[in-house]
């Protein structure tokens, strides 16, 4: 396999999208019961990947971006507010169904982050594959502790993946993971002090 292809098979492997659905999947795993495990593993799932990936394939398949994974920044800005919609929905379902605070949480900063990557795209072309590691990494971590640290480290194969598809520089692959960090803690703190 060539680097290329690696890079582009690690780069579909950790989609945003996808990565949201694990996350999800790790932290609703403790819940007692299997019935509200799947309710709410179902919300966030539709919400968190399946709405926003059928979005973009929507968008691909009809030309209003050029690629799955909106390379020209111009054409982020559609894709960035359908998702951002899709994860505030799925925080409003989630508040009405008293989910984990943590899971709500998490939601909330999906959606505050996709607003303000788009903020930042409008100008310049922040990496959404290494925010869509470092949110969830940093959830984990507030939520189950400094061992977590360890979902870190799939950082290094992404950034790798999107620097080597010319996709982006590594600049803006820290910048994407690095800005994350920080406005995610910080969110999880608000929310965690309001809900």
């Amino acid at each position: 396999m060539t680097p290329e292809k690696s890079a582009s098979v690690i780069s579909l492997v950790f989609n945003p999208a996808i990565v949201a659905a694990f996350t999800f999947l790790i932290l609703l795993y403790p819940l007692q019961s299997t019935q509200t495990f799947l309710l709410l593993l179902g919300i966030c799932i539709t919400f968190g990947t399946i709405v926003p990936l059928v979005m973009m394939y929507q968008l691909t398949k009809r030309g209003l971006v050029s690629d799955f994974n909106v390379s020209m920044r111009q054409e982020r800005a559609r894709p960035f507010v359908g998702a951002a919609a899709s994860y505030f929905a799925g925080s409003c379902a989630l508040l009405l169904l008293r989910a984990p605070i943590i899971i709500i949480a998490l939601m909330l900063c999906y959606g505050c982050n996709t607003v303000i990557m788009l903020l930042i795209t409008l100008r310049w072309k922040i990496s959404v594959h290494a925010s869509g590691i470092a949110g969830p990494a940093t959830a984990l971590v507030y939520s189950m502790g400094t061992w977590a640290a360890v979902f870190f480290i799939l950082l290094i194969p992404v950034g790798w993946a999107r620097v080597r598809l010319k996709a982006h520089t590594p600049w803006q692959v820290w910048a994407g993971a690095l800005v994350t960090v920080i406005v995610t803690w910080l969110q999880l703190k608000i929310y965690f002090s309001i809900l």
